[in-house]
This record gives structure tokens, sequence and C-alpha cells, in this order.
């Protein structure tokens, strides 16, 4: 009976996209040169952003239970009776009040980021979801906010990688969301979320997450012209790696192009994750080699 408590209450928080959503934040600091140790403003931007992100789904399947009741979703703790309601609202409330009280300790900039954002993605989670565009621009808002404050969260300034960094993950998190839409349509309608593909079609949701992947593929490799980071300029081992996913990305849209099925784009959907780790593994190994 604990251990079904237990496993509810992990897959209510969704714990592995919780650690996934922090990847970002240790990255921008160590890009930043502010990461090169144990420091406890690191220790605390990690509980800020894993607890509010536990926070932010425990509240959003507290508000769809009736849904996603209706539609069967037996992916969700509380339909299959593991977690009561009751559990998730206290859950989304205790840990929103812990993410508040962690971010005091944080320099002011990293404080005002913190006690922003994390209210939006809980009034996300309760509606704004479900208008059109606005879900898909706050995830990939999520990105950028992330990396922005694995940086700011050390020293309160933005090196030039970091805010390029940031503006790569909006794009490529904005366009993946879209395409993510593509293969959600079935379960959108019935949620009553209007995204891009059940509003214009299945064809120009493709197209637009194209657009954006193709903007990706161009300014992907650009540090290694361009100066924005000596340790990247004029890289090879740089320019070698990050080749890997500016190649994945021209393949994945011309796939995408050719077949919206929601098959493809569930397979593809895996992709993307490789592909972007790979490229921030590429920024990695370029600024510590």
């Amino acid at each position: 009976m604990i251990n079904e408590k237990i496993k509810g209450f992990l897959k209510l928080i969704r714990i592995e996209l919780c650690v996934f959503g922090t990847i970002g934040f240790f990255v921008s600091g160590i890009l930043a040169g502010d990461l090169v140790g144990f420091q406890p403003e690191y220790l605390l931007g990690f509980l800020i952003i894993f607890l509010s992100e536990a926070g932010a789904f425990a509240i959003n399947d507290y508000f769809d239970y009736e849904i996603d009741k209706n539609n069967n979703r037996r992916d969700r703790p509380l339909v299959l009776g593991l977690i009561s309601r009751r559990t998730a609202l206290i859950t989304a409330i205790v840990l929103l009040l812990i993410v508040v009280i962690l971010s005091l300790f944080l320099n002011s900039i990293a404080t005002i980021i913190a006690l922003i954002s994390v209210p939006i993605f809980y009034i996300y989670s309760m509606g704004l979801k479900k208008k059109l565009l606005i879900k898909n621009l706050l995830i990939a808002y999520s990105y950028t906010v992330t990396i922005l404050f694995g940086s700011l969260v050390a020293d309160a300034l933005l090196e030039p990688i970091i805010v390029y960094f940031a503006i790569m993950g909006f794009i490529v998190g904005l366009g993946s969301e879209i395409m993510f839409d593509i293969a959600d349509v079935e379960g959108d309608k019935k949620l009553g979320i209007n995204t891009i593909p059940i509003k214009f079609g299945l064809k120009f949701a493709a197209i637009i997450s194209v657009i954006l992947y193709s903007i990706i593929i161009v300014i992907d490799p650009l540090p290694f012209l361009i100066f924005i980071d000596s340790r990247l300029h004029f890289d090879l081992l740089f320019l070698v790696l990050i080749l890997i996913p500016v190649i994945s990305y021209i393949f994945l849209s011309i796939s995408l192009l050719k077949n919206q099925t929601k098959e493809n784009t569930l397979k593809l959907r895996k992709l993307i994750f490789v592909i972007m780790q790979i490229g921030v593994l590429s920024y990695l190994i370029g600024v510590l080699v």
C-alpha cells in the first residue's frame, strides 16, 4: 500500500521531467563560468526549479481530474486512485510556499525572476495552457528562464554566450512544442486545448516548426564563426560536434514535412530530445576542452 502511494506521488510530480528540467540550469552555470564546484546557490536553484515543476504538475492534475477521468487517462495517478485530489492540492500549495521561501535566499535579481516565473507556471496549469499559442510560448519561456536563471543565480550577470544560448532555447522550445501538438491533436480536442494544428491544420503547424528548426540550424554553429565566446570561436572540435545536431535537425525537418501522422511525430518527439542533448553537450565540451 505504501509503495503504491509512493509510486503515485512520483507519477503525480513527474519526477523524471523535473530532473530533466534542471539540466539547462546547470549547463548555463558552466557555460557562464560561474559553476566551478559545490556552490550553495546552485543547490538552492536546483531545488527551486525541481520543486516548482513538481508543484505545477500536481496542480495540473488537480484541475484536470474530471477531464482526465472522462478520457480514462490511465497515466494519471488521481484517475487510478493512487493519490487523492486533496493530496495533489496540498502538495502544490506546500511546494509553492517552499519555493517562495527558498527564493528569498538568492540575490535580488534571481529572487525576482523566481517569484515572477513560478506563479506563471501554476497559472499555466490552471487554464492558460488551453489558450492558442500561450501554451507554446510559456513552455518555450521555461527553457529560456531556466538558462538565464543558471547564470544570474551566482552573480546577477548575463554573459553573451548565456543570452545567445537562451535565445536558442526559446526557439527550439517553441518549435518542439508546436511539433508535439501535432501528435496530441486528438487528446487536446477532448481537453478543450486550442493549438496551432487544431486551428490551422497539421501541415501548417509542421511548416512553422520547420521554420523555427531552420533558424536553429543556422545559428547553432555561429559561435564558431562569430566572436560570441572565445572558447568556441574557431574551435574545430566544437564545429565538428555541433554539426551532428545541425544535420539531425535537417533530417528531422524533412521527415516532419513529409509525414505529420501521430506515429511519426511521436518518433520525432523522442528524437528531438536526443538532438537537443547532443547540442547542449557540444557547447559544454566546446567550453570545457
